[in-house]
């Protein structure tokens, strides 16, 4: 059966192998390849192979013949070929053959593809460069074993974007990245890839998630937080402060997690909601940096530094700051030149990362590496080499400001300690992004329902510098707007006016969200005094607070709704409460 359906799909392409060839190295053919993979034995296929590459390859003398054999069809597809079996090695890849009928079928697929195994051998290719110079791509059968079940599962794991995930998950299991804090334990690397294929489908990852390459998704899938943890960190991005999303830049929640010692409702950490209301210091706020830029689709990584533990993270945009021209930031620690990461130091991942993202160039000069190895005569395997160098020389390298980092004031000390410390400091003030309403706010059958951005004038004072003097206004992804109060702040409030239709006593009931404990907003009206609306803890999640009472006079007045005075809290999001008259 696989003999049939590779003669089917493989026939043109070994036509044009075979087509004005000097028959002296017989050319590999589907049924050779057929033969291979039903009786589990590649090393003959390897063999020859290496001989019908070698003399095609033959009157490849410069760095142009070359690069023209790579790109022929048939000479890449058995390049490819051979650089799989080679990286597996012949018996393992067998073993793996005879196992089981659907490991056959996977192989029958693979091996007939060229633009997969293109992917999947250069997703795998070691991104340390000396590891490359010394050709160590290698591959477990497991990778493949994860595969076949992720193909079994959905036929659409066989081509586009599914395709890309589906090789970064079987490269980098769920877990295979640094557990960190909140670790929840295995994780079935099939429900991965349906997770981030149905999160993708359903908008919920980064714009820039479907053009990330096979290397990058793995620095997203391999994530060693649970399923439903990625799913509630997404949410708890786009419910309580829907402005990281713009620019990608959902590592900035990192300044949520509290820099303390969790207390023990929350310490040991059984999740990433844990973590983020509990709080940490450098090795909880690393992971946590990590694990939120995965959840959305951004790929990032753990980073160590003296004494000191951080993230870096893919930007959607390499001109941004902090180390403009690089598309990977350091953040919330020192720089680069202080960096460790992927057994490399700082500048040198740059470098390496950099190289890759010249994808045209790389996937020319790994193939050569591959050619050069499938050469028997070490003469000829060296001029090969050479070009791989001279390729490599010719490739421009980008400057950037290796000392620089995202928020490194924010490496030691949580800024609200210095808020608190520190009293007001003067900030340049910015308007509320709101139209204000075109007249008080009405009741509809005795009920007032107050959207939080229906604000007709807002204020307040900052604590320290890069706050503003007010409430911020958010766009909520599911229409609409929501108010932010900014953690840290001495106050801030928002006035709303309403047409109370009937003298008497008002329960307030309020939508809120907020990601530490004790968290309080307070409700004015009239002058009268503040009423205080505990808002529970929801873990960034809109959440009903516990209805107060108020006592309202007929008429259009002002409602105010504010954080107590000189009682910092730590940030809530608003969206929307309600004046009901009390029964």
């Amino acid at each position: 059966m696989i003999a049939t359906r590779l003669f089917a799909r493989a026939t043109c392409v070994f036509a044009l192998i075979g087509a004005g060839v000097a028959a002296q190295a017989a050319a590999p053919t589907a049924a050779d390849l057929a033969k291979a993979i039903e009786s589990g034995d590649f090393a003959a296929y390897q063999t020859s192979a290496d001989a019908w590459l070698a003399e095609r390859s033959a009157g490849a003398a410069d760095q142009a013949a070359l690069l023209e054999r790579i790109a022929d069809p048939g000479f890449r597809l058995v390049l490819d070929q051979r650089a799989l079996i080679a990286a597996c090695g012949a018996d393992k890849l067998g073993a793996f053959a005879k196992a089981d009928a659907s490991n056959r079928a996977v192989l029958g697929w693979l091996l007939a593809e060229t633009a997969a195994l293109d992917l999947l051998l250069e997703g795998a290719v070691p991104l340390q460069p000396a590891a490359r110079d010394r050709n160590e791509l290698r591959l477990s059968v497991g990778t493949l074993e994860i595969l076949a079940r992720i193909v079994a599962a959905d036929a659409d794991a066989k081509a586009g974007l599914p395709l890309r995930l589906a090789l970064a998950t079987s490269l980098a299991p769920p877990g295979t990245g640094a557990p960190g804090a909140g670790h929840s334990g295995p994780v079935d690397p099939v429900a991965r890839y349906n997770h981030f294929k149905a999160a993708h489908a359903a908008g919920e990852l980064v714009p820039s998630f479907p053009n990330l390459s096979v290397w990058e998704l793995q620095k997203v899938v391999q994530s060693g937080a649970s399923n439903e943890d990625l799913t509630w960190g997404r949410e708890m991005v786009r419910s309580f402060r829907p402005d990281l999303l713009t620019d990608e830049m959902v590592v900035n929640s990192t300044s949520f997690v509290w820099r303390r010692n969790a207390p023990p409702r929350f310490y040991p950490f059984k999740s990433m909601k844990d973590v983020l209301a509990g709080g940490g210091k450098c090795g909880p706020r690393s992971s946590w940096s990590v694990f939120i830029c995965q959840a959305c689709g951004v790929p990032a990584i753990g980073v160590g530094q003296p004494a000191h533990a951080c993230v870096a993270y893919k930007s959607a945009n390499p001109l941004l700051e902090p180390q403009p021209g690089s598309a990977w930031k350091v953040g919330f620690g020192r720089g680069w030149h202080v960096s460790k990461l992927e057994n490399m130091s700082g500048p040198e991942f740059l470098e390496a990362v950099a190289e890759r993202a010249r994808a045209k160039e790389f996937s020319q000069i790994e193939h050569l590496r591959w050619l050069a190895a499938a050469l028997p005569d070490p003469t000829r395997a060296a001029a090969v080499r050479d070009v791989v160098t001279a390729i490599r020389g010719s490739l421009g390298k980008t400057a950037t400001d290796l000392t620089a980092s995202l928020k490194p004031e924010e490496a030691e000390a949580d800024p609200g300690v210095k808020a608190v410390a520190g009293g007001s400091v003067a900030a340049k003030p910015e308007a509320a992004d709101v139209a204000k309403p075109a007249g008080p706010i009405v009741a509809k059958a005795g009920v007032i329902e107050v959207p939080a951005a229906a604000l007709a004038e807002t204020g307040g004072q900052i604590s320290w510098g890069g706050q503003f003097p007010n409430v911020l206004v958010h766009a909520d992804p599911l229409g609409g707007r929501q108010i932010h109060f900014q953690a840290h702040m001495q106050s801030q409030w928002a006035d709303y006016a309403v047409d109370v239709p009937a003298e008497g006593d008002y329960e307030v009931m309020m939508t809120a969200s907020c990601i530490n404990d004790d968290q309080v907003l307070e409700v004015v009206a009239a002058g009268a005094e503040p009423v205080k609306v505990a808002i529970p803890l929801t873990y960034g999640l809109w959440g009903e607070a516990p209805p107060v009472v108020i006592h309202l006079a007929k008429g259009v007045q002002t409602i105010r709704v504010q954080t107590p005075v000189n009682d910092p809290k730590r940030g809530i999001s608003l969206r929307r409460f309600v004046l009901k008259p009390k029964a």
